[in-house]
Formats: C-alpha cells, structure tokens, sequence
C-alpha cells in the first residue's frame, strides 16, 4: 500500500471513530469454539462488502471476543498471530478482474500456501446494519432500511440510525489448503472459495433479514392471478355469480388472509415485548439455537412449534428476532383477528385462517395460493400442527391441512431446500392457567377480544418464571421424501402424487415426535410428576427431594433424547423453584414437613406432568409392572412391554421406532438395576427392593406416573372385551359410552386430571388397537363398525396386570351397570 493510501485510511479511522464510538452491536454471533479453532494458525477474515465502517466494527469486536485481530500489512499474508481482512466483491472480481488477479497473485498464491502447509483459515464475516429486508418498490427503504447498498453519506445516515441495531456473524472457518487439495491451482482454488462465500452470504443474508419483500397489495394481485384461483373464479361465474360480485368475493377473502408484513414494526415490537416479557417472565430461555442457525444459512425454514399459550407467537417470533433470524409469517386463527390486536399481528407476519374450509372452494384455493406463494418466495412460515392450543398439556393429535398444502407447494418447486423446525415450547407457569383451570373443569371457553384484552392486564401482578423455547432437529423434506419414496422426483413429473398421504402422515408424525424430544423437563414439571404419583397428591418432603435425585440420575444416565434439557441445582433448588411458581402447601409435622397440592393448583400440576411425563414413560411402563409383584422374568417382562409399547408411542409421541422397543427396554432394565432400583438374579429373573427402602418408594413413584393413563387402556380394554365379545358395535356408540364410564370412574376415585376422560385419548386408543389388528373395522352407511380379535383379552388381561385385581374390580362393575351395556343401544351389524 502506497504511503498515500495509508495516511488515507488513517485519516478515515480518525474522522470515523467518534461516529463509531456511538455503535453498539445488538448481536454478535459466533460459535463458542471459534477462538479454540483458530488458536496458532493463520486468519483471514472476509467482509461482504468493501467498507472500513464494517472493517472498525470488526477489529472492536475482535478484541472484546478475544479473537485473532486484524495486524497483518495490507497485501502480505497473515501469521498466528496477525490476521488479515479481504473484501468480497475483491475476491469474486465485482470490482475488476485486475484487481482480483492481483489479490490472488499477491496474497492468495504465496509460495507457503503453493506448498500445502499453511493452514489458512478463512473466515467470512456478515454484518447487518438494521434489520430491513428491503422492499422491491419502496426507494425509502433502499435508501434508509439497510446499509448494504449506496455510498458514503448514506452509510453514515444509516450508522447513525442503526447504531444500536446492528448484527455481527463470524461463520465457522474454511481451511483454504483442503480447497488446495482439490484444486492445485491457487487461482482456481481462489474461484471455488469465492462461489462458496457468495453462497454463504446470500444464505446469511436471507436467514438475517429475508427475502425482499412485496407489499400486502401486490401479493393479493399475484394470489388472484394464479390459474387455479381463476378457475374457480369463472366456476363461479358459470354458475350465475356477476363477474364483479365473484371479483370483489375474492378479493375480501384474500384481504381476510393477507399478512402486512413490516420489518420496522418489529423492531418496535422488540422493544414492547422486552419490557414485557420482563415483567413476566425472570427470563427467557432458548435450546439448540445454534443448530437452528445452521439450518437457516441453508435452508427455507418452516416452523411447526406445540402450542401452549397465545404468548406462543409472540414468544417464538420475539426468540427468532433476538437470535438474527427473521421472524416467520404465521398461520394464525381467525379468531384473533379483533381490534386492535389484528392488525398488529398481520403486521408482525401473521395471516389468518379459518377453522374449516369445508364446502369453500374459493376460500380454500385462495388460501392454498396465498401459503403456496410465501412458500414460492422464500419466506419462512409458521404454524401449530395441533391447530389450537393444549388444555391439557399434552402434545394433541396433529391437524394436517397446512403441512399437506406445505409439501405440496415443495414438489412443484423441489430443486428448493426446504426444513421443518419443531419447536417445543414450555412455561413455568401458564399465564392462561386460571382460565385453563375453569374450562377443565366444564367452563365454555370465552372468545377473544378488546375487552378481554383489558382485564388481561392484571397478569402482571403475578411472576412466570421462565418460557422456554427449544429447537428440535429440523425435518429435511427433500431427504424424508427419499427416504419414504426414493423415486418421488420421477413419480412428480409423470403427475403421480400417490405418495403424498403418506408422506404427510409420517413427516406429522416425525414433527411431533421432534417436538417432544426436545422437551424441557423444567422444576415444575418434575415436581409435578412426582407429587402427583402420590396418594393424595401429599407427600413427605425427604421423601419428594429423594425422587428428584433418583430420577434426574436416570434422565443423565440414560437419555429420552439428546435434545433433552434437564433442571440445573440441588434437589432442594429445584423444589424450591417449582414451589414458588406452583402454589404448593408445606405443612409442618414433628416427623418432617408434608408438601400437599389441592384445589385449583392440583389441576394444573396435571398440566405440568403432562408436558413432560413422555420422557420417564418407559421406565414407568417397567416399574409399573413390579407394582403388585415382588419379582418377574426378564424375558417375559420384556415381552410385556414391547407388546404394550405401541399404544403409548402413540399418545405420548415418543421417539422410540417400534422395531427398537425392545433394544430399548432392555436398556432401560439395565439403567434401574445399575441405580438400585431393580435387581437381577443368575436365573434371569428381576426383583424390586424390600417395603419400606428408599428404593422401593422411588420404585413405586416412578410406576404411578402413568398410572392414570393405565387405566383408561384397561378401561377400555374391559369394556370391548365384555360388551362386544361374541357381536360387533357402531365404534361412535363405543366412543360415547366408554368416555361417560371414564367420566364416572374420575368422579367416584376422586381423579383431578381432567384428561382422564379427554375423547381424543380414547379415540387414539381405539386407532392404535385397529392398527394393531385387534380390532376388526367394517365400513356401513352408519360408519365404523368394530369387531373384537380374541388377542384383545390377552391385551386387558395385561393392563390389568399393571393395575392389581381390586381395580379390576371395580372397573368391572362399573362396566356391568345395565345402563351402560352397549348391546341395547347398537345397530344390526352389517352383512
């Protein structure tokens, strides 16, 4: 560098550093093992952009992350412990083919690197001054939005404007001498690294700010041009409809569903939610983003979170945003389309959906064209496969109408790299809780609105604890579509989309499945398992801190998944944790303190466990089994669990493939014997501790968990096997009967849990039971009709195992009431 293009950047640094003093990055990105990784090699850093604003803002974050800083002499080659800074629009040539064969010739082909031992390190470096992604008609957001284009005065409008609004991301580096290897020319190896960083910053780039956008008008233009919207259109026409009258039907529809999305009221609702959040919440916390991060700088995404609460959009969007990613469009029920909330969500992204497209054709081909062309575009989408939220806690059987239009969308366009994110998503304590409670207990739920917007506000008297919001593995669909159908590519083009129906059925699965094995065991959901296994809901407190250590060590040592997140602290931390968001009694006693839940806060303690009691369903499917015997046959014990493993894969969605199950009990039996709860004998049988040990009762603790659960299989197992054994029955009038026993069975045992007689459960029992052929399905003009396989009462005979023979008992004569025999109430079977 001449002498006068040095005292020229001198000069530059000076009159910039008073206007640089003022930034203060709000995010810098960079994985914890970056300094480990470029400890004693040579860094090159490169810029998307040619500006010493960014390079200033880089050196600063470079010495407060303690990364290898930018001293190396323009045009000399870096050292361990001097890196180097590229630009580049240099390196791709965008700035003249000279200047880019100069930078190869001088600094990328020097004799080290032709030698193959200089372990360069090249690492490319993005940053985002605002968070606009720009608009393709708008000259003010060119001109203001974003600082990625235009010259000097305007860089400087924007650092002043931006300066607490900017994002900073080192990626993970890329060794230039494994380029080398594959390429031995410097000047190719040079081209292929300069493809490779344009990849990388366009990915970057989109998963920071998005795609440019459109505004709301033109993409109700575009939703209303597509040839299937204007089919319909004209079927309606044919059919009598005015042309205008069809025109203007349309156009309120789209209007109806059309997000607004605007970039600069997220930054406004960043701040809103801020102060929020903070007074409700001690703080949010977030799981596996940096996994999350990979796959946006590689993929659309497509976030299908569970759905808890309506702070669930909120939440997620707020997370995405503080983390630099854009913040997706959300499907969101009509329902909360009411002023002034409406129009806020629709410009945070949300567009709204109805509950039932049934018998609306031009309402459905608007809304299937309207997600087809987000899709289309790039932007990343949201939506909640249960389709409203959770009463009850746990995951609810997935709605598949939007993942169906989604797939459908990638195959028209599947050179597209398209993932699924499921999102589990948990709180300390629901915010909703009060009126959650009311409805469990038969309340009508209440529809949304201003009003209710208002009395909201007296949720800020009460504390939250946390939200947390955990990433799962994303869902590649080009990958899962290969797998379920390798020859999908070719079936698409010859217009044979036979596949998809099963594609759709596994990939809702799979999502669910990801869901829940991301789950966050957080204290209240700990606790709550364990209190409510207890008679009573009472329960010593020793005794209590002595089952959350034994089960966190089995959770440690044997995993439900490795996304799992477990609490952190004392068994004494935990519970005082879960108590103060919990609401739970410590009553006093000579022999130790008794902690008790009872009313209103034992309702949603069932909430609590049910969001989490999936990742301690096998081991409480084997504990179980030793509650009314002292010692069983390994063999046989496995056999057990693997026969009755299907029907709680399927309610609690656990991430454990059938053809495993075995594998799986096996290694679960091993986990209890090597903790003490289990012991094996040389004869191959397994025996539970003495009545009265510390391990017995955690023994004991761990089988209750699913207790309630157990019961409504033997329930309903009885009852098939007794009423419909030697005739069929219509399957509603199954239904109906079998929930109004459950019903009653909660009243007379005192159950607080109100999905104990949830139609949904029993429905997905009765799925899995015809699944497994051990029920016989006819079809009639009624509907289903059921017939019973004699393996059935092998099958109750074994819940009934899990249960003892009192309960039997009575279940029976519960079953036997004359009122409730089926027979008088069913039709004549079907010839």
């Amino acid at each position: 560098m001449s002498w006068f293009k040095r005292l020229y950047f001198l000069l530059c640094r000076m009159i910039a550093a008073p206007v640089m003093a003022l930034v203060k990055p709000s995010l810098v990105q960079f994985d914890e093992s970056l300094a480990e990784t470029l400890a004693g090699k040579p860094v090159c850093y490169v810029l998307r952009q040619c500006s010493w604003t960014d390079r200033y803002l880089l050196e600063r974050v470079l010495r407060k992350q303690g990364l290898p800083n930018l001293r190396a002499r323009p045009g000399m080659l870096p050292d361990t412990e001097r890196a180097a800074c590229l630009y580049w629009p240099v390196l791709s040539g965008q700035l003249g083919e000279k200047r880019r064969q100069q930078l190869i010739a001088g600094f990328l082909a020097g004799e080290d690197l032709a030698a193959g031992d200089y372990p360069l390190q090249i690492v490319p470096v993005s940053i985002f001054w605002g968070r606009d992604p720009g608009s393709e008609t708008s000259f003010l957001k060119l001109l203001l939005g974003d600082g990625n284009r235009g010259g000097v005065l305007r860089k400087l409008l924007v650092i002043i404007a931006q300066r607490k609004n900017v994002i900073l991301h080192l990626a993970q580096p890329l060794s230039f001498d494994k380029l080398l290897e594959r390429n031995s020319d410097p000047g190719s190896a040079a081209a292929v690294l300069s493809r490779t960083l344009s990849f990388y910053f366009s990915r970057r780039k989109t998963a920071t700010l998005g795609p440019s956008l459109l505004s709301r008008q033109q993409i109700i233009n575009v939703v209303l041009r597509r040839p299937t919207v204007k089919e319909v259109m004209r079927e309606q026409v044919d059919a009598g409809e005015k042309p205008n009258v069809v025109d203007k039907k349309a156009r309120k529809i789209a209007d109806e569903i059309a997000a607004n999305f605007d970039a600069r009221l997220l930054r406004v609702l960043e701040l809103v939610l801020s102060w929020i959040f903070r007074k409700l919440f001690s703080g949010t916390r977030l799981h596996h983003v940096e996994r999350l991060r990979r796959a946006a700088n590689d993929r659309q995404l497509v976030y299908m979170p569970s759905h808890r609460s309506h702070l669930d959009y909120l939440l997620i969007s707020y997370s995405l945003y503080i983390e630099g990613l854009v913040p997706p469009h959300i499907a969101a029920g009509v329902n909360l389309n009411f002023w002034p909330v409406g129009g806020l969500l629709r410009r945070g992204g949300a567009f709204y959906i109805r509950r039932s497209f049934g018998g609306q054709k031009l309402y459905s081909v608007i809304f299937k064209s309207y997600l087809d062309v987000l899709l289309g575009r790039g932007y990343p989408v949201e939506f909640f496969p249960e389709g409203g939220r959770s009463r009850t806690g746990r995951l609810l059987p997935p709605k598949k109408g939007l993942l169906k239009m989604t797939l459908e969308s990638f195959i028209q366009q599947p050179a597209r790299k398209v993932a699924i994110v499921p999102i589990y998503v948990a709180y300390d304590k629901l915010v909703e809780g009060a009126s959650y409670a009311k409805e469990l207990r038969g309340a009508a739920k209440k529809n949304e609105s201003a009003g209710g917007l208002l009395k909201a506000r007296k949720i800020f008297k009460s504390s939250y604890g946390s939200p947390h919001v955990s990433f799962g593995e994303p869902i590649s669909l080009d990958e899962t579509l290969t797998r379920i159908e390798p020859n999908w590519r070719q079936r698409v083009q010859a217009g044979d989309c036979g596949f998809l129906p099963q594609v759709v059925d596994e990939i809702a699965q799979e999502n669910m499945e990801r869901i829940n094995a991301a789950a966050v065991v957080n204290p209240i959901g700990l606790v709550s398992m364990i209190l409510l296994a207890s008679p009573q809901r009472a329960m010593a407190k020793d005794e209590l801190l002595s089952q959350i250590d034994h089960f966190i060590e089995l959770l440690l040592r044997l995993p439900y998944s490795a996304d799992i997140s477990l609490p952190s602290g004392s068994a004494e931390e935990i519970f005082d944790q879960a108590a103060r968001t919990a609401g739970l009694s410590e009553i006093e006693h000579p022999w130790g303190p008794i902690i008790t839940a009872t009313g209103k806060e034992a309702v949603m303690l069932t909430y609590y466990r049910n969001s989490v009691m999936h990742v301690l369903a096998m081991p409480s499917l084997i504990a179980r089994f030793f509650r009314h015997s002292h010692s069983l046959i390994e063999t046989e014990l496995i056999d057990s669990c693997v026969l009755l493993y299907p029907f709680l894969k399927q309610e609690l969605f656990l991430n454990i493939p059938e053809a495993s199950c075995r594998e799986a009990v096996c290694q679960q039996i091993d986990n209890l014997v090597e903790i003490g709860l289990l012991f094996r004998d040389e004869k191959g049988g397994l025996s539970r501790a003495l009545v009265g040990s510390d391990a017995y009762s955690v023994l004991t603790g761990l089988g209750r968990i699913l207790r309630e659960t157990f019961e409504r299989y033997t329930v309903s197992s009885l009852f098939l096997v007794e009423d419909i054994r030697s005739q069929g029955a219509s399957r509603t009038a199954i239904e109906q009967h079998i929930i109004e026993m459950a019903q009653r069975l909660a009243i007379l045992s005192g159950r607080e849990a109100p999905e104990y007689f949830d139609k949904n459960l029993f429905r997905g029992y009765l799925d899995t039971l015809v699944r497994q052929r051990l029920l016989n399905v006819t079809e009639s003009e009624a509907g289903q009709y059921l017939e019973l396989d004699p393996r059935l009462e092998d099958l109750s005979r074994r819940w009934v195992a899990l249960l003892g023979p009192d309960v039997q008992q009575s279940m029976l004569q519960l079953i036997r009431k004359p009122e409730l025999i089926l027979s008088a109430a069913t039709p004549t079977p079907p010839l």
